[in-house]
């Protein structure tokens, strides 16, 4: 006769941990995951890009079309050199499509993809429209290409991904008007296809954020001028990056608090990819960021790509405080009415 022996505490905790992992793993594939900051990051990265085009309205010939020094034969030399396809500037690089009127057809079709984009109409049929538009522009400026536009068109990829529609959108107000459908056999293989696809492009869009803090860190600790503390003191010494000179030299005087400033950016940058995980420090180390960009957009003079970072930051904030700003709103709204 045999004794049967009995499970041990490590057997429980395994079957614990892997109960768990199998519970994570059907939530990944059942609940699509921040789907009001997925409708948040639509609004803002398609906002800012809205907002650059009409900006450079008056400009736009020169930036992107027939009228820019950037000629047919140095583009296809730069984009040869680079190793990249030349093709996703289909206004100017497609046969007979070198000409203003095809060009400035491609900026309006470029403002109303951003349009119905941002409001949510026909979210994935806009969301591929726009990821394309905004590679087309991105190649066209590819030799000036600034940190605005590359983190844009990392988004607008990642984006088309994502079921930013749900929320906030106009075929989310459709969706609830409309009578339900008859659910079809594949209605579960398409729930979690698409579950699985949204919840990639976040933790993509998440991962690039993180990315782009760590190596941001690194890159400064290679410098003297960070480790020392000086790095700020004379990038507000910069004229051409000088919003307000007068603050911009005051500030520069005030070395002490520069440094101080120096290494909490170095830290919260090298640390965000850790402490953003943490919930009791991931919203001081966001408002750290926040803080970071405001002063980098308004004393710097590079508001487009401070704005386009802080849409990425909103990745990180959950449903229950986008829940809340929600009713915050409407509860100022009857005040004021």
């Amino acid at each position: 006769m045999t004794l049967r022996q009995a499970p041990g505490p490590g057997a429980a905790v395994t079957e614990d941990g892997t109960r768990r992992i199998r519970v994570r793993l059907r939530a990944a594939t059942l609940t699509p995951l921040g789907l009001y900051g997925a409708a948040v990051l639509r609004i803002g990265v398609s906002g800012l890009f809205l907002l650059g085009l009409l900006r450079e309205a008056g400009h736009a010939d020169r930036l992107w079309g027939p009228g820019s020094p950037y000629t047919p034969e140095l583009f296809r030399a730069s984009v040869q050199a680079q190793g990249a396809d030349g093709r996703l500037s289909w206004w100017y690089t497609w046969p007979g499509t070198q000409s203003p009127d095809y060009f400035w057809a491609a900026y309006v079709l470029a403002v109303v993809v951003s349009v119905l984009y941002l409001l949510g109409w026909h979210t994935r049929l806009m969301a591929v429209l726009f990821a394309f538009v905004v590679a087309g522009f991105y190649m066209r400026s590819a030799v000036a290409a600034s940190g605005f536009e590359l983190l844009s068109l990392l988004f607008a990829n990642y984006l088309v991904l994502c079921a930013s529609g749900r929320r906030w959108s106009l075929d989310a107000r459709r969706a609830a008007r409309a009578n339900p459908a008859p659910a079809s056999p594949y209605e579960e293989l398409r729930r979690r296809v698409v579950t699985v696809l949204h919840n990639a492009g976040m933790a993509l869009i998440a991962f690039q954020v993180m990315v782009v803090y760590g190596t941001a860190a690194l890159y400064k600790l290679r410098g003297t001028s960070w480790r020392d503390g000086s790095a700020l003191h004379y990038a507000l010494r910069l004229d051409d990056f000088a919003t307000f000179p007068e603050l911009s030299d005051w500030l520069a005087d005030q070395g002490s608090v520069l440094a101080l400033l120096a290494y909490v950016t170095v830290a919260s940058q090298l640390l965000f990819p850790v402490l953003v995980f943490i919930p009791r420090l991931k919203y001081a180390v966001l408002v750290v960021m926040l803080g970071t960009h405001l002063g980098i957009g308004l004393l710097m003079a590079l508001p487009m790509f401070s704005a386009i970072t802080v849409v990425g930051d909103l990745v990180f904030l959950p449903t229950s405080f986008w829940l809340g700003a929600a009713r915050m709103l409407r509860s100022a709204r009857s005040r004021g009415r």
